[in-house]
């Protein structure tokens, strides 16, 4: 989702930059797009070197047992819900 938004706000900034568009000008949308991206890039080989760091230390999945029974018992010992909620 933050990317998804980051990405429209590096793009619109080219976009509605445009003097006919009723922008200042003095953006260019093409760098716009090569900026929007490399940030893209950067930010998808980023997360495979940590979620890969990550997955070869230590694991990122829980149990079949603690996913059963959720990561807020399993991990945090508290419940994602009151006893008394009536649902």
């Amino acid at each position: 989702m933050h990317g998804v938004c980051g990405a429209f706000g590096g793009l619109a900034v080219g976009i509605f930059g445009q003097k006919w568009l009723g922008g200042l000008g003095g953006v260019a949308m093409m760098s716009q797009l090569i900026g929007t991206l490399l940030a893209i890039g950067i930010a998808v080989v980023g997360g495979l070197v940590v979620y890969g760091a990550l997955k070869a230390t230590m694991g990122i999945r829980l149990s079949q047992e603690d996913e059963f029974r959720g990561a807020d018992l399993s991990i945090h010992k508290i419940s994602a819900n009151s006893d008394d909620s009536m649902f």
